[in-house]
């Protein structure tokens, strides 16, 4: 399956029920888009439907928040009757409280096209249980997982980063694909090198279509379709071991309940620990001040106010 028009049409009328062992209780792929703020989520959204229509390009991201939609919602895209992406809200910063939003996004848990405030403490747990019924459990979860080159990749951000996918394979018993944004803007030989070395098994690296580019290239094109055939060949592989989409929604549930308990466990202990620090701190700053007082004041240790210390 080679050429252009072959790809596009079978990935246009891919059916789960065209897997082995039939759909097995699952009706949509919902390829959940996840990462940084500003790499390139929302085009590549862009590049697909471009693609994948093969007609004239329209920023359909920006129609969608033009309509009411909020950049802090989960924004879906129906890329065919089978697949949609989906625009999850991305982090600025890796640590223990925005993970735990990324997480709960992965994992299906919290409603769709609908504007999402982020929260700390217990509010992500009332969210997702609020959220309860309204979630469709026969979507399939396949993690995307975007990245700009242009960015950069400090050795330093490595571990943080695989951490991140390792906990998204985890929740979807699929590894993340990634896709490389803006591929001629930096050093993507060494990027995907860094990516593999994590253990991502797909990688595809591109350079989005934007209004200002719109310029239609095989090679362009077939990177993307390509993307969308391997992602059908793994939901295929995958459907043959997964559990009913039932059970696989309570035991995503499960694991990111299981993280934020884990994250507020660690958030009280680091209390605990910077409050002993401060104790610890302003015992000292005591224990100097009597030493310097008792310099001062021959002998006053013995009394609480130097005042109090009469000649002889």
């Amino acid at each position: 399956m080679n050429g252009i028009n072959e790809m596009t049409n079978y990935i246009k009328s891919f059916s789960l029920n065209d897997c082995p062992r039939g759909n097995q209780g699952y009706d949509r792929i919902l390829l959940q888009l996840f990462g940084f703020l500003g790499h390139g989520k929302s085009s590549f959204i862009n590049t697909c439907k471009y693609v994948l229509e093969d007609g004239e390009y329209h920023n359909y991201t920006n129609a969608k928040m033009s309509q009411g939609g909020d950049t802090k919602a989960r924004i879906t895209y129906p890329m065919t009757d089978t697949m949609t992406l989906v625009d999850n809200r991305g982090c600025a910063v890796m640590n223990d409280y925005e993970t735990g939003e990324i997480y709960a996004q992965l994992a299906n848990l919290l409603p769709l096209d609908t504007g999402v405030e982020w929260s700390e403490g217990f509010g992500l747990t009332e969210r997702i249980i609020m959220a309860e019924q309204s979630i469709n459990s026969s979507d399939i979860i396949f993690p995307i997982f975007v990245y700009s080159v242009k960015t950069g990749l400090q050795s330093s951000a490595v571990p943080e980063i695989k951490q991140l996918l390792e906990f998204a394979r985890d929740i979807t018993g699929i590894w993340p694909v990634v896709v490389l944004t803006h591929k001629t803007q930096g050093d993507v030989t060494d990027m995907e090198r860094t990516f593999k070395n994590m253990g991502v098994e797909w990688i595809f690296s591109l350079e989005n279509f934007t209004p200002e580019d719109t310029i239609k290239t095989r090679g362009r094109h077939e990177e993307v379709l390509r993307f969308f055939c391997e992602v059908i060949k793994d939901v295929g592989f995958r459907l043959e071991r997964m559990a009913d989409p039932v059970e696989q929604r309570k035991q995503r549930k499960l694991k990111v309940f299981k993280f934020m308990s884990d994250r507020d466990e660690r958030k009280k202990q680091e209390e605990m620990r910077m409050r002993e620090l401060a104790m610890q701190r302003e015992t000292e700053r005591r224990l100097e001040r009597e030493r310097e007082e008792s310099r001062i004041y021959p002998g006053i240790g013995r009394f609480r106010d130097p005042h109090q210390c009469k000649p002889q």
